[in-house]
Order: C-alpha cells, then sequence, then structure tokens
C-alpha cells in the first residue's frame, strides 16, 4: 500500500512539475494565423484578447493592457483589420488536447508590427 501512495506521489508531482515549465516564445515555436479582428475585450489578468472572423480560437497578450495597450483605442485602432499574428506553440497537462486560447508572441495589424516578443 505505500509502494502505490509513494507511485501516486510522484506521478502528481511529475504532473505539476510539467505544468510549471515556461512557455517557449521565440520564432521557432510560434505558428503564424492571419485574419480579420471581429473583437477585442479584456480576459484574464489585464490580457488584450482578440477574436478574429471565422476562428473560434481567442488570442491574447499577456498583460497587454498593463504594458502599453488601451481597451478603447485598440478597438478603435484595431477591429475590422486584417492581422497577420504568431502563437506559442504549447502543451501542458492542464489542457492536454490543447486550449482555444492562445498566447500572442508577434502581431502585425495591416502589415505594421504593433507588439512583438520576439529578440
Amino acid at each position: 500500500m505505500k509502494k502505490i501512495i509513494y507511485i501516486l506521489l510522484m506521478i502528481i508531482f511529475a504532473f505539476f512539475a510539467l505544468a510549471l515549465i515556461p512557455l517557449n516564445t521565440s520564432k521557432e515555436n510560434s505558428v503564424e494565423v492571419s485574419g480579420i479582428i471581429k473583437a477585442l475585450s479584456e480576459g484574464g489578468v489585464k490580457d488584450l484578447v482578440f477574436e478574429l472572423d471565422n476562428d473560434k480560437t481567442t488570442y491574447y497578450i499577456n498583460r497587454g493592457l498593463e504594458n502599453g495597450f488601451d481597451l478603447d483605442k485598440s478597438k478603435t485602432d484595431f477591429i475590422g483589420k486584417k492581422v497577420t499574428l504568431n502563437y506559442a506553440k504549447s502543451w501542458t497537462p492542464l489542457a492536454p488536447f490543447g486550449t482555444t486560447s492562445k498566447h500572442i508572441t508577434q502581431i502585425s495589424v495591416d502589415g505594421k508590427e504593433v507588439y512583438s516578443e520576439f529578440k
């Protein structure tokens, strides 16, 4: 019985250790998507959330509203415009089959780069 408890504790520890691995936001680990911005909102903790036409996935700039973006100005400037964005490919045991919310690593609106985490 002690052996089973020990093994279960090790599995739980490994599960949480995998969940804490930092997100790789490099250009090599990004996926590019294009579309028309349908809506912008605030989500999470001061995240700027983008919704694209004909796309069930939402995309967000982590802490975007704390780092230079204003929600009302962004709505005026970006809604209805063509966007090309990169999001970080990621996997976590907390969402093993993927998620419908993706972390933006770079975004260009009408061909002009407005945000980038690439160095």
